[in-house]
């Protein structure tokens, strides 16, 4: 509730704590107060008013009254009670209820309506809250509240907390409830009356229950599970036995080589396990070693069990601190994780929590599992001040990466607004002890850090205000240690649960980077016999006459470089295949325009979303409006509609682009400007033209002055005269199904095509260009040839595809982008007359890898091949390839039948023998690169809309998809290429 007439711009004057809120910002006159809403007329009414916050209110069984945690004192502010109040639904005074619960949590009422039951603590201080029963009633009389049925720590859940708020089963005499059990979260029930002992439901080793739903009508709950195996599943847990029933199976895969992960105790430094300390490291199979039992180990696990110790922790909590091992090689590199204990008493600080997490790391090590030269810290929120903490104190860690930082306890006091409760229970007092509470700032010991920190840090944090991590970051930077502030605008201190998709996907890839980035990661070697032996098996069993692989592995010294080849070049002569053959790239080509039209950006002398128009006055096309309106962000994202297979061969002369693009005068429109994807050679040859109007070079000229030659590329080159001088790839195409590959009799396209698609390279130089935009646009020399700015954009997404199948997930500028296993990568692959290549960059892991191929099952080659590497070297899963389901759909045949057509190619859709067939009529360019100008397909329905092809002699499923415009209009969807209906 805000005051309606209140100006924003007016000075804000408090005589109170409490004047902002993370989240929320300054609260100004914004108060939350509690309304009744009449759903039959609509009418709202405020029951609660005054210079204070309503918590979360309950309804009574008879709908009379109204229970709610509340601080309407004066001095609230500083001392943070909130015991439980009741009001009148109809309106009348605000009453506490009877009994000293000092601070109220979650409410519930019993099924009578004469008590209440209540998460929280009879007084603020550092520990559990329990579940108390409290009169119904109250007159505000002082007074004790009934024994609480639990005095462990019940976790009623929220953003960053597992656990559930307490509820009642069906027949009311029963209270569900969450509590935390040695660092894991469980379901508990008991007796709303006392008449029995609370009892375990749903309980065990590793196991944290999230989002508790008792069912209104029987004797059973549902929870969000989650154990070793899962990131969470939705159960139904039957209340009476325990009995667990998992409804959903989202995290039934994972990548090969990552087994969970059995938590075990930890001896720590005072000599005795403890159960509240929970840690990890990746030993398949193996079980944890329970901690002892006995009266003390309990005493130990109730006083510092962690994530629910504080009453007032810094959200999302102290949880979100831990050890990571940097990314290597997933397949094989042991994991480790680690919850850590919280302090133990006032003023102890991170001196107590230091033991606690240094002590499991010596014994990893100690252990062999962790590497003590690779060990990396993060945290978040205490763990961010943890994190700063342990740096000055010690200089084991690799790296650091540091968020919601606290730096300095004495400013956070004054200016977090959760500040002077915190500190009031937990620091020692500024005034009185400032020497002791200076000693607990990190910011006290940052002139002994040396270690590598990276700070993400939300701007509109308010809980941990962000001029702590400038304050942190300030120092480090001015004492020359590497270091780097990442802030997110607009970023609560819960923007890492709740904010921007996008920023907290960056806060992940930021925070893997900084580690590999800082981290040493040695690494076996590629092992070179290994691949030379499956290259060659696969290439046998595929029919591919020739191939070349190269893998590149990129970390902070010299590129790992394996380089690899098999069969021949052309089989007419015999010629073998090595290393340093070239080959045909195709389409790759693409991805090499654009970093040469980012180029141009970056100089500041082409903007990706003005007209081309301002560059090329003259652009004629087969629409005026579009000529007058494309963009060179429409060309490189393939959305600009213009026929795409346009392979008009305008000579040899240095002329040949121009000329190529003056022709562009009668070429149709596909669809129209910016509708929809589809795949588009003639708009790169366009792009081409625009790079040699700015440079005042034909593109080939540019291409070598400004990319081939700062790479120091010596086997790459653009024009046939140049490959003729390496041992060049000759393409084969089998003359008709089943047949062996034939040499063909055209070897390269028309050069005015060159800027889509004729590039000729090596496949070490293929993936020494794929390394030069996963270092950020630097060579291997430290050579600038992009900007940052420039490489990631090319990486972000820019497009969705209709289809998702044939291509890739969606379309940055010139790349692909591919998601595997959850992972962002991008990539290309380009096709000539009887060659194929295929180009894959992996950032997360380092690897750059290029197939190139001529002739035979190209593409079932790289399956094979590119599936067997990433799941060796990166422990990645390729995407499951499209197949039809064994039961096919039932699917409206007839709406798909009709003719589709586009430049080059024409399509017919007909019904045959109850089904559907594709009947393709290829001419020009594109007939000779296939070698079949006419070619019928099945169509094998997958889903409504969604078919399935298989070429004569290949082995994988490619997708035809039938789709609309908004506007209604029907495209056919093959190949990357949208095909608009003509008939039907």
């Amino acid at each position: 509730m805000r005051d309606a007439d209140e100006d924003e711009h007016a000075p804000i004057s408090t005589s109170r704590l409490g004047y902002k809120a993370d989240g929320a910002g300054l609260l100004r006159s914004t108060r939350q107060h509690v309304h009744v809403l009449d759903l039959a007329t609509g009418e709202v009414r405020q029951l609660t008013s005054g210079d204070w916050h309503a918590g979360r209110p309950a309804w009574s069984p008879d709908g009379e009254q109204l229970a709610l945690a509340a601080g309407p004192e004066p001095d609230a502010d500083t001392t943070w009670r909130t015991p439980a109040h009741l009001v009148p639904a109809a309106g009348g005074p605000l009453r506490r209820v009877a009994g000293q619960l000092d601070v109220a949590g979650p409410i519930t009422w019993t099924a009578d309506g004469a008590a209440l039951l209540v998460a929280g603590q009879q007084r603020l201080a550092v520990g559990h809250a329990g579940l108390f029963v409290q009169p119904g009633r109250g007159r505000g009389r002082p007074g004790r509240p009934s024994p609480p049925r639990w005095t462990g720590n019940v976790m009623p859940g929220g953003p960053g907390y597992p656990g559930g708020l307490p509820q009642l089963t069906a027949d009311g005499g029963t209270v569900v409830f969450c509590v935390r059990d040695r660092g894991c979260s469980h379901v508990y029930a008991t007796a709303v009356d006392g008449s029995s002992s609370p009892r375990p439901v749903l309980t065990g080793d590793d196991l944290v229950v999230s989002g508790l739903s008792v069912a209104a009508d029987a004797d059973r709950a549902a929870v969000v599970l989650a154990d070793p195996g899962t990131y969470g599943e939705v159960a139904v847990v039957d209340l009476t036995d325990g009995t667990t029933t998992r409804v959903t199976r989202q995290h039934r895969r994972r990548p090969p080589g990552r087994r969970p992960a059995r938590p075990r105790a930890a001896h720590l430094h005072r000599a005795r396990r403890h159960r509240g300390a929970r840690l990890a490291a990746a030993r398949p199979g193996r079980p944890g070693a329970r901690p002892a039992a006995g009266r003390r180990a309990r005493r130990a696990a109730q006083r510092l069990g962690t994530g629910g110790r504080r009453r007032a922790p810094l959200p999302p909590g102290a949880g979100r601190r831990g050890l990571v091992g940097a990314a290597g090689q997933p397949a094989r590199q042991r994991r480790l994780r680690a919850g850590v204990l919280h302090r133990r008493g006032r003023g102890a600080g991170a001196t107590a929590d230091e033991r606690d997490f240094l002590d499991p790391v010596d014994q990893l090590v100690a252990e062999g599992v962790a590497d003590p030269d690779r060990l990396a810290l993060t945290g978040y929120s205490y763990g961010g001040y943890l994190t700063c903490w342990l740096t000055g104190r010690t200089d084991r860690f690799a790296a650091a990466i540091a968020g919601g930082v606290v730096s300095d306890l004495t400013s956070m006091l004054g200016t977090s607004d959760a500040g002077y409760a915190l500190g009031g229970m937990e620091w020692p007092d500024p005034w009185t002890a400032p020497a002791e509470l200076a000693e607990l700032s990190p910011i006290s010991r940052v002139h002994q850090v040396r270690t590598p920190t990276l700070v993400l840090q939300g701007q509109a944090d308010e809980r941990c205000p962000v001029g702590q991590a400038e304050q942190w970051f300030a120092a480090l930077r001015t004492r020359g240690v590497p270091t780097e502030l990442v802030l997110y605008p607009g970023g609560s201190h819960l923007f890492i649960l709740s904010g921007r998709p996008s920023h907290r996907v960056d806060y992940s890839r930021r925070l893997v980077r900084w580690a590999q980035q800082h981290v040493p990661t040695p690494r076996p070697a590629i092992d070179a016999a290994h691949w030379q032996q499956r290259l060659d098996v696969l290439a046998a069993r595929h029919s591919v006459p020739g191939a070349a692989l190269a893998v590149r592995r990129v970390g902070a010294g010299p590129d790992e470089l394996v380089e690899l080849a098999t069969g021949v070049l052309n089989r007419s002569t015999g010629v073998a295949t090595t290393t340093d053959s070239v080959f045909q790239i195709g389409s790759i080509t693409k991805v090499w325009t654009t970093t040469l039209v980012m180029q141009l950006v970056d100089e500041g002398r082409l903007d990706l979303d003005a007209p081309l128009a301002e560059v090329l006055p003259e652009l004629q096309l087969g629409d005026p409006d579009v000529a007058k309106r494309v963009t060179m962000r429409h060309l490189l994202t393939h959305t600009s509609g213009i026929a795409g297979d346009v392979f008009t061969d305008t000579g040899r002369g240095d002329d040949c682009v121009e000329r190529y693009v003056a022709a562009l005068a009668d070429t149709p429109q596909n669809h129209p400007l910016g509708a929809t994807f589809s795949y588009c050679n003639s708009g790169f040859t366009l792009a081409g033209r625009v790079v040699e109007v700015l440079t005042g070079q034909t593109w080939d000229a540019a291409l070598r002055e400004r990319v081939i030659e700062p790479l120091g590329l010596a086997h790459t080159s653009t024009l046939p005269e140049e490959a003729v001088l390496h041992r060049a790839a000759v393409g084969h195409i089998a003359p008709e199904p089943g047949a062996d590959p034939a040499p063909v009799p055209v070897w390269v396209l028309p050069r005015s095509l060159g800027p889509a698609g004729l590039v000729n390279a090596t496949a070490a130089d293929v993936t020494a260009f794929g390394a030069l935009h996963l270092r950020g646009g630097v060579t291997a020399d430290g050579t600038r040839v992009l900007s940052a700015a420039s490489t990631e954009a090319m990486q972000s997404r820019q497009a969705e595809l209709p289809d998702r199948y044939s291509l890739g997930d969606s379309w940055g500028l010139g790349w692909i982008r591919h998601v595997w296993d959850g992972e962002l990568l991008v990539g290309h692959d380009g096709g000539t007359y009887g060659q194929g290549a295929f180009l894959r960059v992996l950032p997360e892991h380092g690897l750059v890898i290029a197939l190139l191929t001529n002739g035979g099952k190209m593409k079932d080659l790289y399956t094979d091949v590119m599936g067997e590497l990433v799941g060796e070297l990166a422990g990645l899963q390729l995407p499951a390839p499209l197949e039809p389901p064994e039961q096919a759909p039932q699917v409206e045949l007839a709406r798909y039948a009709g003719s589709y057509e586009r430049s080059s190619v024409a399509t017919e859709v007909f019904e045959r023998d109850g089904g559907l067939v594709m009947r393709e009529t290829m001419s020009g360019a594109v007939a000779e690169a296939v070698g079949q100008p006419v070619q019928e397909h099945p169509l094998v329905p997958v889903a409504e809309g969604l078919f399935a092809v298989r070429a004569p002699g290949t082995d994988g499923w490619s997708a035809v998809t039938f789709h609309s415009l908004p506007d209604g209009t029907e495209y056919l969807h093959t190949g990357g290429r949208a095909n608009p209906r003509k008939s039907r």
